[in-house]
């Protein structure tokens, strides 16, 4: 039943591991131009963007807290460090990527010195203005 279930989420395309490693080699990327050490995509943290993008959505705000505050969301990971970017409005993450990069904020949690993982997540509520919601959580 397991098999069967996880290859309905592919087959449903609700987890694409193609895209979500383009996710981490585009932030990799970006890392590694600022000297930083590159990011891995990690499926715990997926499940958290994945939680906090689909409470956007669903509310159609663009909001931190719509998921629940983002501590007691990261709280059973034990990390150390942790941060959140979130965005709306954009249809590709490349474009969710760049307004993230020039923005002061969502920029120094992309270079989050000693970050190792990365989760992302989109969802699409057509029915906003919005269309689109992104969620990024970086953890050491």
């Amino acid at each position: 039943m397991k098999t069967f279930l996880l290859a309905a989420v592919f087959a449903l395309g609700l987890l694409n591991p193609v895209m979500a490693a383009d996710y981490a080699g585009q932030i990799s990327a970006y890392r590694r131009a600022h000297g930083l050490s590159p990011v891995q995509i990690d499926g715990r943290l997926n499940a958290v963007a994945l939680q906090q993008a689909r409470a956007m959505a669903s509310s159609g705000t663009i909001s931190h807290t719509v998921g629940g505050s983002f501590s007691s969301r990261v709280a059973r990971l034990r990390k150390s460090k942790a941060a959140e970017n979130i965005a709306a409005g954009f249809t590709t993450f490349a474009e969710t990527l760049k307004q993230w990069e020039n923005s002061a904020g969502h920029r120094e949690n992309l270079l989050m010195a000693g970050a190792r993982k990365v989760g992302v997540a989109s969802v699409s509520n057509p029915a906003s203005p919005y269309r689109m919601f992104w969620a990024m959580v970086i953890t050491d």
